[in-house]
C-alpha cells in the first residue's frame, strides 16, 4: 500500500508540475505584454523559467527538506538527470519530428555558455570538492554566472519579434493563472520529491538491498528527471512540428542553462547538494553529451533525424548504464 501511495504521489505530482508550469508561463508573458515587455526578455526569462520550475521545485524542496546536517542529493541528480534528458533524449525526439536549423546567434551566444555552464558546474563538483557537496559560495558562483547570462542575452540580442503573438489574457485572469500556476508546481515538487524518495527506500533499498544514496541517485537520474522534463519536452516538439526551430532547440538549451546555474545554486544557498562518485561521473556524461549535441548542431547547421535518432539511443544506452551500476551488476 506505501508504495502504492508512493507511485500515486508521484503522478498526481508530476501533474501539478506540468499543469502549473504551464499557468505560470501563460499568465506570467500576459502580464509582461501588458506591460509592453519584449517578447526576447519574455522567452529568455519567463518562458525558460516556467519549463525549468518542475526542477526548481523539486530540488528546492527536496533542499527544504533533508534531515539537518544531511545533504540533499535528489536535488544534484534531478538537475543532473534533467539536463542529460533534455540534451539527448527530448533534442534527439524534436530533431527526429523535424530536423533542427541552427541560427549563427546560437552558434555564437548560447553554445559557448551552454558548454561553459556545463564545465563549470563539474570543476565545482570535481576539482573544488574537500566536502563532497555543492556549499553556498559555490552557490553564489554559480548564481552570478547566471545573472551574467541573462545581462548577456538581453544586452546583445538585436532580434525584434512582434509582441501581438503573445495572448493577452485579463488581468484578474492572469493573476489568479499565476498563483494556481505556482502554488501547483510548489505542491508538485513536494508530492514528487517525497513520493521518489519513498519509492527509493521502500522498494529499492529494502527489497533490492541498495544503498539508499546509490537507490535516491538512480531514481532522481531516471523517473524524477523524465517527469521534471516534461515542460521542455512539450515546449520543443510542437515548436519543432510548427517549424519553429530556434524556440525548439532554444528551451532545451536555456532549460539546461537554468538548471546548471540557478537551479543548483539557489537549492545549494539552502541545504549544502551532495556529490557522491556516481552524481561526479554523470556530470561527466552531461558535458559528453554537451559536446556531442554541439558538434552536431554546428558541423552543418542543423541537426537532422539520424542524430536525433543517435541522440536517443545514447540517452537509452546510459539509462541501461545507471541501472546496471545502481544494481552492481
Amino acid at each position: 500500500m506505501d508504495n502504492f501511495l508512493s507511485i500515486l504521489l508521484l503522478i498526481v505530482g508530476f501533474i501539478f508540475l506540468v499543469k502549473g508550469a504551464d499557468f505560470f508561463v501563460s499568465s506570467s508573458s500576459s502580464i509582461a505584454r501588458k506591460f509592453n515587455v519584449s517578447p526576447l526578455v519574455i522567452g529568455l526569462t519567463l518562458v525558460a523559467f516556467g519549463t525549468s520550475l518542475p526542477e526548481l521545485a523539486v530540488s528546492f524542496v527536496a533542499s527544504l527538506t533533508v534531515a539537518p546536517g544531511a545533504t540533499a542529493d535528489i536535488a544534484m541528480g534531478n538537475v543532473i538527470g534533467s539536463s542529460i534528458v533534455n540534451i539527448s533524449l527530448i533534442l534527439g525526439l524534436t530533431a527526429f519530428v523535424r530536423p533542427i536549423a541552427i541560427s549563427k546567434t546560437m552558434r555564437k551566444k548560447e553554445f559557448p555558455y551552454l558548454i561553459f555552464s556545463t564545465v563549470l558546474i563539474l570543476a565545482l563538483s570535481v576539482y573544488f570538492q574537500s566536502d563532497a557537496m555543492i556549499v553556498w559560495w559555490e552557490s553564489l558562483i554559480l548564481l552570478f554566472a547566471f545573472a551574467l547570462y541573462v545581462y548577456m542575452m538581453i544586452k546583445t540580442s538585436n532580434t525584434v519579434e512582434d509582441i501581438e503573438s503573445i495572448p493577452l489574457l485579463n488581468p484578474k485572469k492572469s493573476i489568479i493563472l499565476l498563483i494556481i500556476g505556482l502554488t501547483g508546481v510548489t505542491l508538485g515538487g513536494y508530492m514528487v520529491t517525497q513520493g521518489a524518495s519513498n519509492l527509493a527506500t521502500s522498494v529499492l533499498v529494502s527489497i533490492f538491498s541498495m544503498t539508499e544514496t546509490k537507490a535516491i541517485t538512480l531514481v532522481s537520474l531516471t523517473v524524477v528527471a523524465l517527469g521534471t522534463s516534461l515542460p521542455e519536452m512539450v515546449t520543443s516538439v510542437v515548436a519543432a512540428k510548427k517549424g519553429e526551430n530556434e524556440i525548439a532547440f532554444g528551451n532545451l538549451v536555456g532549460s539546461n542553462i537554468f538548471n546548471v546555474l540557478l537551479i543548483t545554486g539557489l537549492s545549494g544557498l539552502v541545504t549544502p547538494l551532495g556529490i557522491n562518485p556516481d552524481v561526479i561521473i554523470d556530470t561527466w556524461i552531461l558535458l559528453a553529451f554537451v559536446v556531442i549535441a554541439v558538434l552536431f548542431a554546428v558541423t552543418k547547421s542543423i541537426i537532422s533525424k539520424k542524430e536525433g535518432f543517435g541522440l536517443i539511443v545514447i540517452y537509452l544506452v546510459y539509462v541501461t548504464y545507471i541501472i546496471i551500476r545502481a544494481f552492481g551488476v
